[in-house]
This record gives structure tokens, sequence and C-alpha cells, in this order.
């Protein structure tokens, strides 16, 4: 077959232009969209950041359940829960608001919100029933940062909340937990927002934070120390007891004070501070002004520890810095002289009671000139009930001696020590006792035993007189000697009678006696001369001696 090419004349084609807004499909894929732009730029502008949070587990979190929450506001929600590769614990997801994009700082913290027991109280009850959420407190550094580590207890300082937040390092022997109590005179101004032990520098670290207007009680001299909750303080006045607010002797707390409240320089955020263990520690601190003197002392230092006071005449003019203070390795020669060196602090702040102050030369040539009118220091008994012992500087004159072996130990004046108190009391009496001992007693009570026998010999020998004097008594002729004697008296008086001066026989016994008086008068010259010459009645006294002859 046969094809036939016909060759036809080209025709033009005709071009119409059409309106492409008048075609109605167009108009719902435009608005469409106009519309999903809209909603993506909303969303954009209500999205906020994603911020990543660190748990140690994630126990009370459910994803798209929990919230995050600021100041009760919901403002994000967790999106994501993983572990973490280092498995140190659970990575969180949390989409946050728009709204709070500019509250996510280096500073801004995290906590989990549950119910919680302690001694702020109970909290986070609401949560029993709506299940735990997030909150957290913004910060105010100018860093931004979206990863956090999610703390365990709520922070401190609340939002807005303006105050002094400062860090405390101490060598204590327990640590307190975080939210306990700052305390100003027993009133709680702040508390404990972290706390950890230093294992390799041995030390606990606190950060407080103490709220305004009470950060106005901080100065530069302030003074921190480890509230115990109840203080028991047994001396020489006395006890007493010293009770912490509620707070305190459930969790513990730490006081402070500021002697230096009128003339302490303000301090800044976040100084530090050296934090005490007690109290007794604080007021025993060394002052500028400070003296140091040594005193010996033979007698036994049990009871006396470093803190001690020292007083004179009752007043509290110090404390026992060591005991014992051995210097120059003296303790290698302690069993060769038996000192026990003690070392006092002497404070002029504790003297200058409604008085000036002094320099320091000045208490020094004060207490030179007491010592060298005889000031000595004894180991008095402070506490009857605890043993405790304290130093007594006394001036008062003593038959004790004084026991100095140095004028000046480790650069220290030495003071001289007397024995007293109950330890000199119980030195005199062990050696009444010595002296009692070395009596003869066993001589002494044999004569004395002795001594009894005879006079239990001689007892029943009176016992024997008694006896036959009683058998005397009872006889009838000796109950009968005093009508006898009675008798003979009243015949007595009958002759007294017949010889009274009326009497002619008084009459004849006064002449007979004149007659015999002076006859005695006559007597007395032959008296004389016989005992001038006795044989003057043999020879004639006027005569001569013969003389005799001799012998032809």
């Amino acid at each position: 077959m046969n094809d036939k090419k016909t060759d036809l004349p080209a025709v033009p084609a005709k071009i119409k232009k059409t309106n492409v807004f008048a075609s109605v499909v167009w108009v719902i894929p435009l608005v469409a969209l106009i519309a999903g732009g809209w909603l993506l730029m909303k969303q954009i502008r209500n999205t906020g950041p994603t911020v990543t949070l660190l748990m140690d587990s994630a126990e009370g979190i459910e994803v798209n359940n929990t919230v995050i929450k600021v100041l009760d506001v919901n403002v994000g929600r967790v999106t994501k829960v993983k572990l973490r590769e280092d498995q140190k614990g659970v990575e969180i997801t949390a989409q946050l608001n728009a709204d709070v994009k500019n509250l996510m700082r280096s500073d801004t913290q995290f906590w989990v919100v549950k119910p919680r027991i302690d001694q702020s109280g109970v909290t986070g009850l609401g949560t029993l029933l709506s299940g735990s959420y997030i909150a957290f407190t913004p910060g105010k550094s100018e860093e931004t940062k979206y990863e956090f580590q999610v703390l365990d207890i709520p922070p401190i300082a609340a939002i807005g909340q303006s105050g002094l937040r400062l860090k405390l390092e101490g060598d204590n022997d327990r640590i307190l937990s975080v939210g306990s109590p700052i305390l100003f005179e027993n009133f709680m101004v702040g508390q404990i927002e972290s706390a950890h032990f230093d294992p390799v520098g041995q030390k606990v670290h606190y950060t407080i934070f103490i709220q305004s207007p009470n950060d106005k009680l901080i100065n530069s001299g302030s003074r921190f120390w480890l509230e115990s909750g109840i203080n028991i303080k047994t001396d020489g006045n006395g006890i007493s007891l010293d009770s912490a607010p509620l707070a305190a002797l459930l969790s513990g707390a730490i006081s402070f004070d500021s002697p230096e409240r009128d003339g302490g320089s303000p301090v800044a955020n976040e100084e530090a501070f050296q934090l005490y263990g007690s109290r007794s520690e604080v007021e025993n601190l060394a002052g500028e002004r400070s003296l140091y003197y040594t005193a010996f002392f033979k007698q036994s230092v049990r009871g006396l520890s470093a803190g001690a006071p020292v007083e004179y005449k009752g007043i509290n003019i110090g404390v026992v810095a060591d005991v014992p203070y051995f210097a120059h390795n003296d303790s290698l020669h302690l069993f060769e002289n038996g000192w026990i060196p003690v070392r006092l602090r002497l404070e002029p702040s504790r003297m200058e009671i409604n008085a000036d102050a002094q320099s320091k030369a000045y208490w020094q040539q004060q207490f030179q000139t007491a010592l060298n009118k005889g000031l000595t220091a004894t180991i008095s008994s402070n506490s009857l009930i605890t043993g405790s012992k304290m130093i007594e500087l006394d001036d008062a004159p003593s038959s004790l001696p004084k026991l100095k072996p140095h004028s000046v130990y480790g650069g220290d004046t030495v003071i001289a020590t007397r024995g007293g108190g109950l330890d000199g009391i119980q030195a005199q009496v062990s050696a009444l006792l010595e002296k009692f001992n070395s009596l003869p007693l066993d001589k002494t009570v044999g004569s004395l035993n002795g001594s009894l026998a005879e006079l239990k010999a001689t007892l029943k020998t009176a016992d024997k007189t008694l006896n036959s004097l009683n058998t005397l008594v009872g006889k009838p002729q000796t109950q009968n000697i005093p009508n006898e004697l009675n008798q003979t008296l009243k015949e007595l008086r009958q002759v007294l009678q017949g010889v009274s001066p009326q009497s002619p026989v008084y009459g004849d016994v006064q002449q007979t006696l004149q007659n015999l008086d002076k006859t005695l008068k006559d007597v007395q010259p032959v008296i004389q001369t016989l005992k001038e010459k006795p044989n003057a009645l043999i020879f004639n006294s006027s005569s001569k001696d013969p003389i005799p002859k001799g012998s032809r």
C-alpha cells in the first residue's frame, strides 16, 4: 500500500491569556500557606528553650505529665527521659515556654517538689494528688545556660529575695544538713544552702544565706560557731542550762555574733569566714593585746584543760592556753624534774570593765609590778561536780613555799606557783598521816593496854572497898553513930555552959592563967642566960675561970 503525502498549510496557534487569580483552585493552597506560616511564627514565638536536667533518678517524673513551674505557674513540660551515657543518673529533656527564655542563667536552680518533712516543717502536700513537679528559681548571672543539675531540696533564697550569701569553713567533727538555721542571739536570720566535707583538706564547707535586712548584722568582725542545741555548763557559779530554738535542737544550727558591730566594715557577697566548733572556743580567742605567761606545777594537773578560766580574786582575766606546754623538747625530761608547765593567756579587755582601753605595754608593766610584789598562781577547783580545775592568781602572803624553776620559759615570763585548794589540803593531810604512821603506836598501845589492866585491877579493889563500906554502913552500930554523936554534943554543950564568963570555974581558970603568965615572965631572964651560957647553973658567972697550974 502506497502512502500518499498530503501537504496541508500550517495554521498558527492562537494563545489566550487567562487570569491566574481568577481561578479558585489557587486560593485554597495560598490560604493554607499563609495560615501555616502564621501558626509557625506563633509556635516559634511561643516556644521557649529546651533545657537538659540531670538527676540521680527519675522517681516521680513522667513524660508529658510532669510540668515545670516557677512561682506555681506552668512554664514547661518534660518531653523525654533517658539514661545518661556516663551511667551516673538520668537525663531529662524539658520544653519551656518562650516567656522564661531569659531566666535560664548559669546560677538558675532546679529542684523536685514532693512531700517533705524537715526542720522547716511539712511541705509539698499538694503533690500527693497532682504528682511531683520540677520547680526552678531564676538566677542573676549574665551567662546563659541550658543544662542544670536538679537539687534534692529547694534552695534557700527565693525568687526576688535579697540578702547576703557567705562561705564558711571549719575543722568540725560533724556536719549540719542543708536548711539548718542560722541564729543571731537565738533569732533565726538565715539558713544553710549547701554543706559538704572535703576529704583532701579534711574541712567542712558551708554556703549560708542571710535574708535582708538581717544581713546588716554581718561585718568584718563577725564570728561563727556551731550551736549544739542544749548547752549544760557547770563551773564555780553552779549549773546553767542554755537551750537553742526547736529547729536547732532537731538539726543543729550555726550561730554568730558581731562584737565590732559599730566599727566593723561591711562584707561582700560570697566572702569567707572561719567556723568554730563552739561558743566557748570563740570566747577564748586570743586578742591583739593578749599576754602570755607560764606557770610550773609539781602537783597533778588532772581536770585542768585548755580554755579553763584564769581568775584574780574572782574576776576572770584570762584562760589556760596550753596544758601541758613543753618548749625546747622539755617533755623528754618530764620524769627527771617532775615539772608540769602550763601556759596562761591574759586578756586586757577583761580587766577594762567600764574603763578606757590601754596599750599592751601598759598591762605588761602592771602585771610585772604585781609579780614583783609576790603574785603567785595556784590550781583551784572550778566545779566539784565535774572535777574541773582553774588557775587562781593570788597576792596574799602565805607560809607555803614558792615554786619557780625558771624566770623565762619559751619566751614567756614565768609566774611563781604555790600549792593550794583541795590538792594542798590533801598534801597536808598526807603529811600528817605520814607523821602519824611514824609514831611508835605499838609501844603506846601496849603501855595503854597495861595501864588499862592496872586500872581494871584498881577498879576491882575499889569495888571491893565500896562493898565493904556498904556492909559497914549497913550494920546497926554504924547506923547508931549519929544518935551517939548527938548525945555527946548535947553533953558537951552542958559542960561548956559551966565554963561561961559568968561561972566561978571561968574565974578560977582566968586567975590561973594570969599567974602562969607572970611566972613565965619571971623565968624569961633565966632562960636567956642559959641560952647564952649553958654552964651558968654550974659555975659562977661573976668569977673568972681558974687557970690550971702546971705539974711540978
